[in-house]
């Protein structure tokens, strides 16, 4: 009976995940920014649920594994709070920091409760391949015009935002597909068996487990089935991966996958026995071809590195510019870091500086732009919580992919199969190759495979300590009046939270329409509970000053600059200011914003227009050449009534100072 009730539990925690990585799908829930939201959103609300199941189950196991990941992960929550604390930004409010911690230390804990069930863990990664390959399907279909996509410019994105993340998303399930299909098992039992039997160690562990030790021909037919099918299923994955990544053309993804592959590979059963043979062979060659052969090997790696950055160089050029601007924020506090959220805060204001004071070049400012994340996520993570997070994250990282002693491993494949530990290995490595060219994890679909990968590879790092009989009742009585308290202080906080998201999204609309006053209406609605957030406030501060209420379109933009640095705020107060007569402000919020992106002719043509319109003909002038002798980052209709009108106030004060002499 007991048997039985530890397969339903299973089936129950696996339902849940299956729901949680299906809440990648969700992108039209009518909220602002919906392909973001709708996924948060969707994850909260599973999220109860497995919340409910964690305490029921917690208190019935018979045992707990304490290991060094698991500290780590603790160690890394606990900084991350405390850094927060006496962080002199605040950028971020303390209750999203204590939520955020609250729900992936909830799935954290949820699925490492069962880290060392074996038909969890293969379920886990069934689970996976199946989301990653409708993702691929639907992109298929996007491409193909079956389906629309969520962006305009692209025909590829999933369920998200842009092929970017779409494809962040889908490499994931590479590692393990290919995992799947080249499964070995290590235990010589098994191998035996198959000798015997003709069945594979796949599917005499899950006999095993399963509880089937009578009836062996239904057993090995159903042994047999599981593996063809879960084997058909990698094949499929695997596919349908190397189908849909191509034409998303995402460097990141690609290069992402080939370092999981290449981990996969390198560690699989075969070429690990033969790796020090090859090595050995190798030594034996003559130097020069030695020579040879790795100077070939260095120039092919070479020359696909520089293939990728000439596919899209002005983006990689850009993002080269982020990353050096990024690193001299983190300079400013190397060791504690800024605070959560301090990139959308200071960064386009380092920009502006960087520009304004010289140091960016001619090139750099052709490819500037506004960034919303640093396309790095090791250097957000340093910005934001300084070197302490990175060197717990890089101990993190040592413990999970350190080479395992002979013992460990054994230990290891009597726990799980060795395969699916080097297969969510390479998914981790997927995410972490990713997330350093890109900004995956602002997305909860990434964030969620992060946790679920840690808390999965927890169970094979070493134990500290075992928690058991009277421990384990003890230790389940603080978890549970942490997680029901905690559940019920903040529901009622994310509904006005998702609320507030809804009523943004009708503000943008109404805004869209023109109807300025019924949107600055429907901003007020969720001001107070978006009154931290700096894009919702610089939209806002824009509806308001786009309704002619100057003044308080000011004062709700003086408090959007504490959260966020950005040209449409600048130029806002710009014209704000100038409404109000104010031209000394405004021309210093003009040429704030033509600093932080110096291609952009919008700012500076404002500034042409308030130096016409107050009387500074010579800068007005100055400014106009300035426009019309400059490259044009982009050509459009806009761009060229802008040339028209500087050519016009040029000629115009040109034959003024003519007459005036």
């Amino acid at each position: 009976m007991k048997g039985v009730q530890r397969h339903i539990i299973t089936l129950l925690h696996l339902s849940l995940i299956a729901a949680m990585l299906s809440t990648s799908f969700l992108a039209t829930r009518g909220f602002f920014n919906d392909t973001i939201t709708s996924k948060q959103y969707g994850l909260e609300i599973i999220c109860l649920s497995a919340g409910l199941l964690f305490v029921i189950t917690f208190a019935f196991k018979n045992q707990f594994l304490f290991t060094k990941i698991d500290l780590l992960v603790v160690l890394f929550a606990t900084w991350y709070l405390v850094n927060e604390l006496f962080s002199d930004g605040n950028y971020t409010q303390m209750n999203q920091i204590l939520f955020g911690l609250f729900l992936w230390g909830l799935v954290y804990m949820f699925i490492r409760q069962l880290s060392d069930n074996t038909p969890f863990i293969w379920g886990v990664s069934i689970i996976w391949m199946l989301v990653v390959l409708l993702q691929s399907g639907l992109g298929l279909m996007q491409l193909y015009g079956l389906e629309n996509s969520y962006h305009g410019l692209f025909s590829i994105t999933g369920t998200f935002h842009n092929p970017g993340p779409f494809s962040g998303f889908v490499v994931s399930g590479l590692p393990v597909a290919l995992s799947v299909i080249s499964y070995q098992s290590t235990v010589s039992s098994q191998k035996l068996s198959e000798k015997k039997l003709g069945v594979s160690g796949l599917g005499l562990g899950l006999m095993r487990r399963l509880g089937l030790r009578h009836g062996l021909g239904f057993g090995l037919r159903l042994g047999l089935g599981l593996k063809y099918s879960i084997q058909i299923l990698g094949w499929i994955t695997l596919v349908l991966i190397l189908l849909v990544l191509p034409p998303a053309q995402s460097r990141a993804a690609w290069i992402a996958g080939l370092a999981a592959c290449f981990y996969v590979i390198a560690n699989h059963s075969k070429v690990r026995n033969y790796r020090e043979k090859w090595r050995t062979r190798f030594i034996k060659i003559r130097k020069p071809i030695r020579v040879i052969i790795l100077s070939l090997t260095i120039t092919a790696i070479l020359a696909g590195a520089y293939g990728l950055y000439i596919m899209k160089k002005g983006s990689a050029d850009g993002r080269m510019l982020i990353w050096q601007i990024t690193s001299e924020l983190i300079k400013e506090k190397p060791l504690l870091g800024h605070g959560a959220g301090s990139f959308d805060a200071k960064y386009m204001d380092a920009q502006a500086e960087w520009f304004a004071s010289g140091k960016g070049t001619s090139a750099q400012g052709l490819v500037a732009g506004s960034p919303e994340a640093p396309f790095n996520e090791l250097l957000k993570l340093w910005l934001e919580k300084g070197l302490i997070a990175v060197s717990l994250v890089a101990a993190l990282l040592y413990y999970i992919f350190a080479p395992a002693k002979k013992s460990k491993r054994k230990e290891q494949s009597e726990l799980t199969n060795p395969g699916l530990i080097i297969a969510f290995k390479g998914s981790l490595i997927t995410l972490l190759t990713f997330g350093l060219f890109s900004y995956p994890f602002d997305i909860s679909s990434f964030t969620l495979q992060l946790v679920i990968l840690l808390a999965l590879l927890a169970g094979t790092s070493k134990p500290l300590f075992r928690i058991s009989g009277q421990k384990r009742l003890l230790l389940s009585i603080p978890i549970t009046f942490v997680i029901i308290p905690g559940s019920v202080y903040f529901f009622p906080q994310r509904q006005e939270y998702y609320k507030a998201m809804k009523t943004w999204q009708d503000a943008d609309q109404l805004y869209n329409y023109r109807s300025y006053q019924a949107s600055v209406a429907a901003y007020e609605e969720a001001l107070n509970t978006l009154k931290s957030n700096g894009l919702f406030l610089q939209m806002y501060g824009k509806a308001l000053s786009m309704d002619e209420e100057y003044q308080k379109s000011n004062e709700v933009l003086a408090e959007a600059k504490f959260y966020k640095s950005s040209q449409i705020i600048q130029n806002t107060l710009g014209d704000n200011h100038k409404a109000l007569g104010n031209y000394a402000q405004a021309e210093e919020a003009y040429i704030k914003s033509a600093q932080m992106i110096p291609s952009l002719v919008f700012p500076k043509y404002l500034l042409a227009k308030l130096y016409s319109e107050s009387g500074q003909h010579n800068k007005a002038k100055q400014i106009a050449e300035t426009i019309l002798n400059s490259e044009v980052k982009v050509e459009s209709s806009a761009t060229r009534e802008i040339m028209n009108e500087m050519n016009k106030i040029s000629e115009q004060l040109s034959v003024s100072s003519m007459t005036d002499d």
